[in-house]
Parts: C-alpha cells; structure tokens; sequence
C-alpha cells in the first residue's frame, strides 16, 4: 500500500512539473512585457523650486522641498517654513499629508508662488527625475526643481 501511495505521489508530482498538456493559445507563446522600472525617490537631498507651471521662479525666491528618511516632508516656500507627511509611492507619486505652516505674510507674488507650489504636492502627483532635475506633476500644476545643498 505505501508503494501505490508512493507512485501515486510521484506520478501527481511528475504531472505538476511537466507543465500543461494538449495545444496551447498563441496568446500563450508571445512574451509579455517587462512592467516599467521603479526609480527611487532621492531621500535626504534638497530640492530647490525653479519653474512653476511653465513659469520662472524669480531670482532671490527661495522655494524648497526634502523628504527625509522617516518620509516627513518639509521645506521653505518663499515666504513660510512647510512640513508634511510625504510619501513616495508606486508608480511615482507622491501622497502627502496635512501641511503644517508658519502663518508669515508676504507679498502677493510670493504668497502666489507658495500657494502654487503647496498645491502642486497635492492630489498623487507623479514625479521623475529628468536631466538631473526634479520635475513634479499633478492635478494642480507642474515644478521643476533642482538639487542644491
């Protein structure tokens, strides 16, 4: 009896490795393809806010972003300090969590920019990095930032 067992065990685990039996759909045969690559999001480096939505950042104006390694957010907008849950995630976006800010009144140029900026980080916006710059997409607008130290 353990011998018929045996062959019968053995018999099942030749069947699951032979792979499927009888004709197979062309579908089968054509190789799929490679799901895109994943980047990293460049944790622990600062980000400095160059182009809004097709628009220079005026010369002086120092707008920022960095995503620490415990994935908080922060930077400086022109006119007021920032922080935020930030979290890359698949696909390249970004889902960030309540703002806090400093309540510092500013010109309304600047205060213009921060809110531009702010928003842009809103609604899962996607990210890459293009030439060696940090180029930010969503709902609410596009940034183009580059490293600084």
């Amino acid at each position: 009896m353990a011998a018929a067992f045996g062959a019968a065990a053995l018999s099942l685990s030749v069947a699951a490795f032979a792979g499927p039996s009888g004709p197979q759909d062309e579908e089968d045969k054509t190789p799929k393809p490679l799901p895109p690559l994943q980047k990293n999001f460049p944790l622990d480096q600062t980000w400095s806010l160059r182009e809004l939505n097709g628009k220079p950042v005026p010369e002086g104006l120092d707008a920022s972003l960095k995503i620490d390694g415990t994935l908080r957010g922060s930077g400086f907008t022109g006119c007021n300090s920032w922080s935020a849950t930030l979290y890359p995630v698949k696909d390249q976006h970004l889902l960030v969590g309540p703002f806090a800010l400093t309540r510092k009144q500013c010109p309304m140029d600047v205060m213009a920019i921060e809110f531009g900026f702010l928003s842009g980080l809103l609604g899962k916006p996607t990210w890459d990095l293009v030439n060696g710059d940090l180029v930010i997409k969503g709902p609410r607008g596009w940034m183009r930032l580059v490293r600084s130290l």
